[in-house]
């Protein structure tokens, strides 16, 4: 295990030294012993296979989805956590003061290990258009990856540093944003406008469509068929075509068996080694974390030692956690987000979806896409078609993720519009706790203002800004 993942260390680092470097030693505790060289790699299909999955590792770099665009700053800014404003390293994020040093490090290395993911991913895509060693089955899946992730990458760099509330600001459409980055070389990518971007996501996974398997076996720690469909039911509803965002919503939701409701068995166990904590039965997408724990640890554990509290401990206050769950009226005291993913002391509600058990059946699991998302994009795309018998079946969706999380109270079909869009908010919260999913839910819709702050948002809180050194060497318009 040690040599192969000492291959996928040595692949990443040889394919970003166009690029800038990254240290494989801080993110997998294993250093390069000898060099592999771009065409040595590639002359084998073996070498292929292990050049993707390369890409998935560099993918939980703790700067991007392994901490800071998972369960870290993308949840920080969401104001999912009680944050100590004297000793935790995030109260400056919850601000959203982008000026500062610490935050921007995190917003910049966002940027550079999306980028470097990216390139990755292009240099496979080159290579195997003039490769001969690989089979017509494992080049269609590894093109159809490919392409998927680099539409993935690109449009979570969109929903970070672009605009939301693109329906009602058409406008914004034609304003410069991100470079969408399609070839492996030192030249640098011109950004694109907002509307441009988006198109090269569909295009780019309009292609991937051709290519990915729909084999049920395929795997659900990579970028797999339901997660395009997912993936484009996303950039759908971020544009506002609800009607295309549905589309693929129910076409997921008519092959739900393929990915089955988590077993409350698989929760209710008192053995924390057997208890899956994220679900990972719902994954349309997700990754393996490796050691996960040693990411995690300062995060969600509530004391350093027996005699210190941690200060980086990001928590929920009791009340907080019973006001989400709606305690008040017995709403969620079935809950199994509410019973079974809080760790309860006292006061203070630690988190458990995302700490590791040692020897868990379930460790080092990350989700990125999930199950109940589907249902709730589907019901808030029907609420809004203005047609009762849709809004009731948004309510009928609703509903079916209410009671797959142990919630026996239905809502009822005679409830408007607006107080279905507000119970489609609760179930956001509820289920996106430490996925990185709420900052943009709210800047997709333009919210103002976010529960748990009294900061008005608008552009200049809900976009970041670009790297310095893509405006002062890389010749980016800045916002």
């Amino acid at each position: 295990m040690s040599a192969r993942i000492n291959t996928y260390c040595l692949i990443i680092w040889m394919s970003l030294l166009s690029f800038g470097t990254i240290s494989c030693s801080n993110w997998l505790d294993v250093e390069p012993k000898s060099e592999i060289k771009g065409d040595v790699l590639f002359e084998t299909e073996q070498g292929f296979e292990d050049a993707i999955t390369g890409v998935y590792i560099l993918m939980t770099d703790t700067r991007l989805y392994g901490k800071e665009m998972s369960y870290g700053f993308i949840e920080a800014v969401a104001q999912q956590y009680e944050i100590d404003p004297l000793t935790n390293n995030y109260f400056d994020c919850t601000q959203y003061r982008y000026d500062m040093d610490a935050v921007l490090t995190r917003i910049d290395g966002i940027w550079s290990v999306a980028y470097n993911a990216i390139a990755n991913v292009n240099n496979i895509l080159k290579n195997l258009e003039t490769s001969s060693c690989v089979t017509p089955p494992v080049y269609a899946r590894i093109k159809g990856e490919c392409l998927g992730l680099r539409a993935f990458l690109h449009f979570d760099l969109l929903r970070l540093f672009g605009w939301g509330d693109l329906k009602e600001r058409p406008e914004i459409l034609s304003r410069l944003s991100i470079p969408y980055v399609t070839d492996y070389n030192k030249e640098i990518t011109k950004q694109s406008t907002v509307k441009d971007v988006l198109s090269y996501i569909e295009a780019d996974l309009a292609e991937a469509d051709k290519f990915l398997p729909r084999e049920v076996a395929t795997s659900r720690l990579t970028f797999n068929y339901y997660a395009l469909l997912a993936t484009r039911a996303r950039v759908a509803i971020w544009q506002g075509n609800k009607d295309m965002a549905l589309k693929y919503a129910e076409e997921l939701i008519a092959m739900e068996q393929q990915f089955p409701w988590v077993d409350k068995n698989r929760l209710e166990t008192n053995d924390l080694q057997l208890r899956d904590f994220t679900f990972s039965s719902e994954y349309l997408f997700g990754l393996n974390v490796y050691q996960f724990s040693k990411i995690t640890e300062l995060s969600f554990e509530a004391k350093v030692d027996i005699t210190r509290t941690n200060p980086q401990f990001l928590f929920h206050a009791a009340q907080t956690g019973k006001d989400l769950f709606e305690l008040g009226d017995n709403t969620g005291a079935g809950d199994y987000r509410y019973l079974w993913l809080y760790d309860k002391l006292g006061t203070q509600y630690a988190f458990l979806k995302l700490k590791q058990v040692d020897k868990s059946t379930y460790a080092n699991r990350l989700p990125l896409i999930r199950k109940a998302e589907v249902y709730y994009m589907a019901a808030e795309c029907l609420n809004e078609t203005g047609s009762v018998t849709d809004r009731q079946k948004a309510i009928n969706y609703l509903n079916i993720v209410r009671e797959k999380r142990g919630i026996q109270r239905k809502l009822g079909n005679d409830l408007s519009q607006s107080v279905v869009q507000k119970e489609i908010l609760k179930e956001w919260r509820k289920e996106m706790l430490l996925e990185g999913q709420m900052f943009f839910y709210y800047k997709r819709r333009g919210v103002t203002n976010i529960q748990g702050s009294t900061v008005v948002m608008n552009d200049n809180t809900y976009v970041m800004p670009l790297p310095k050194t893509e405006v002062e060497f890389g010749g980016r318009e800045t916002y």
